[in-house]
């Protein structure tokens, strides 16, 4: 049986991966070589190397596990084609927008605009042509600023000349398995799960536009849902996109006349249990003058991460 220190850090793996990675966890703390015949250390499975290369660190005679906040670094770093440490660092840094592996899957535009904070600097990201406006307007603000509303007024009139506007600020939030917090089902309410075999079948019901894509062929797939019923009948739904390889998005929907009830806060809740357990980063996103949607994430567990601005 596994010591309880190993069940956290692979708790959520399963099957033929999570064997192979507890003999990779005991080969290196006992500071075994792994050459022996039974595994090729140049085959390993993707997510084999996600756990050796990404999700540990070195730190001692022991790997720890990746943090959240390395996962979103990790996946706004390839969002933003800058470096992961260009969000711990004071002032504003400009990069040119570029397509890297691991971003989120969002569409891009040829004139493009991205502003993300974590809480120190500002990174943005942005077209070619937009780089020296970017750099003489916005290059020498603060993020408060950059985040007022003079500030965010100028880029809305500059990236109009392109038919665009700003959209944001988003409050972007994320959850894990030590701060999710626990919720209840309200009664008369019944709560199922959906995968990637067959949320599909939920596209007939049409009225949770926020929590599914309605596109079986789209670059951010639904993979997950939590369904929450009452007396047979659909009256909520909380969906996950896959944005990145890494991240999922949270999003959700009830019945006006089911809402206040809790369903939300129970159906939220299931799903990102269900998408840690998969080894994913669950996030949800809001805009920051949504109180309600950003009492659901908090109360939940979920932590603000990053603000995001972006033209549209």
């Amino acid at each position: 049986m596994a010591a309880p220190a190993e069940e956290r850090l692979f708790g959520h793996v399963r099957g033929a991966s999570r064997v192979r990675l507890f003999c990779f966890y005991f080969l290196v703390n006992y500071n075994a070589k792994p050459v022996e015949k039974g595994y090729n250390i140049n085959k390993r499975s993707s997510l084999e190397m996600m756990v050796i290369n990404n999700v540990w660190e070195s730190g001692g005679s022991a790997p720890r596990p990746r943090s959240v906040l390395q996962t979103i670094r990790i996946v706004l770093a390839a969002d933003l084609a800058c470096s992961e440490t260009d969000f711990l660092a004071d002032g504003v840094s400009v990069h040119h927008a570029e397509l890297r592996d691991g971003r989120f899957r969002f569409p891009v535009r040829a004139h493009s605009l991205n502003i993300v904070t974590m809480g120190k600097g500002v990174v943005i990201s942005c077209s070619h042509q937009r780089v020296d406006w970017v750099r003489q307007n916005l290059g020498h603000l603060t993020r408060g600023q950059i985040f007022s509303i003079p500030t965010m007024t100028m880029i809305e009139e500059y990236v109009r000349r392109d038919n665009q506007f700003i959209a944001g600020p988003d409050q972007k939030y994320v959850c894990s398995s030590d701060d999710l917090a626990e919720f209840n089902i309200p009664q008369g309410i019944s709560i199922s799960t959906y995968d990637r075999s067959n949320v599909i079948k939920l596209y007939e019901h049409t009225v949770f536009r926020h929590a599914l894509s309605y596109q079986s062929d789209s670059p951010r797939p639904d993979r997950l849902a939590s369904v929450a019923e009452h007396k047979g009948k659909i009256v909520g739904i909380a969906g996950a996109s896959e944005d990145s390889e890494l991240m999922w998005q949270v999003g959700v929907d009830v019945l006006p006349e089911y809402q206040g009830l809790g369903i939300g806060k129970a159906i939220v809740g299931t799903l990102t249990k269900r998408i840690i357990n998969e080894g994913i980063v669950p996030y949800y996103s809001t805009e920051v003058s949504n109180l309600q949607s950003r009492q659901l994430a908090i109360s939940l567990g979920y932590k603000p991460a990053w603000i995001q601005l972006y033209a549209r």
